[in-house]
């Protein structure tokens, strides 16, 4: 029994039953940190037609993430 209460946090927690950011806040966030939000767009397509479209937040994507990083150093030779 002991077992059952982290079991069910656990598994509530790998299923994102906590806070999820809205667009709106997502959006400030990552204008806040100097970056550009990714806005997912998708609709469900079904027999009867084609849904209305649903815009969720993606990744935040900044200039740093663009930055060329330095060289790794040459292997040096074996003796």
């Amino acid at each position: 029994m002991k077992f059952v209460l982290p079991a069910a946090v656990a598994a509530c927690l790998l299923t994102g039953c906590g806070h999820t950011l809205t667009l709106e806040e997502a959006r400030a966030q990552c204008t806040a940190q100097g970056g550009f939000l990714v806005v997912i767009h998708t609709q469900k397509i079904t027999q009867a037609g084609v849904g209305k479209e649903i815009d969720s937040p993606g990744d935040c994507v900044s200039s740093s993430k663009f930055e060329a990083s330095a060289p790794a150093p040459a292997p040096s030779p074996a003796h």
